[in-house]
């Protein structure tokens, strides 16, 4: 069943097409919201508060080809929400799961890659919130430059201004970073 389709039902009070929604954006929605907040209690939170927003406003949705950009920018705003009254960095835990039973190399290379993964994130915390939330919408959620506009109600102009801001404050940071721990490690072999 298309998403049109669904969305006509939880219209017309289906619950079990809201179900189907569910678990299309539900793994989507948690990702973007831990990567929001930094919490993963207050991202589940957040995710069924969006879901029931969704559910009470679906009428209020003229265009039911818009369903994605309409579901996040309701849920970017109650993640906005959150975040505003948290009001303190939050520490960024490691979501990525390590495998077992693994080579030592594809270890090796499974550890370097977390590392940097983690670095990027500790970095992306480090944004502004609404540089921050283009960022994780177009590179975690694969939202277009047109969705993004619409979720968080800018122009597209605005919303390209600021992953490029994002980008290049992310790329100082990381090289920053770099060569201080490059620095860092030729210390340590002195």
């Amino acid at each position: 069943m298309s998403e049109i389709e669904l969305v006509k039902k939880i219209q017309s009070g289906d619950m079990n097409a809201l179900g189907e929604i569910f678990e299309i954006y539900k793994n989507g929605a948690l990702k973007y919201s831990y990567l929001i907040t930094g919490n993963k209690f207050t991202s589940e939170d957040i995710v069924q508060e969006t879901f029931i927003k969704c559910y009470i406003n679906v009428n209020s949705l003229k265009k039911l080809e818009q369903f994605k950009p309409w579901f996040f920018k309701i849920l970017t705003r109650i993640a906005w929400k959150h975040v505003g009254k948290e009001k303190k960095a939050l520490p960024i835990e490691n979501i990525f799961e390590k495998a077992d039973d693994v080579s030592i190399n594809e270890s090796i290379n499974m550890y370097m890659r977390n590392q940097e993964e983690e670095a990027l994130h500790v970095e992306i915390e480090h944004l502004d919130l609404k540089q921050k939330t283009v960022i994780v919408l177009y590179y975690f959620n694969g939202l277009s430059i047109k969705e993004i506009a619409k979720v968080m109600g800018c122009f597209e102009g605005t919303v390209k201004s600021r992953l490029h801001s994002a980008r290049k404050k992310l790329k100082e940071s990381l090289l920053d970073n770099e060569g201080y721990n490059k620095v860092k490690a030729k210390e340590c072999e002195v």
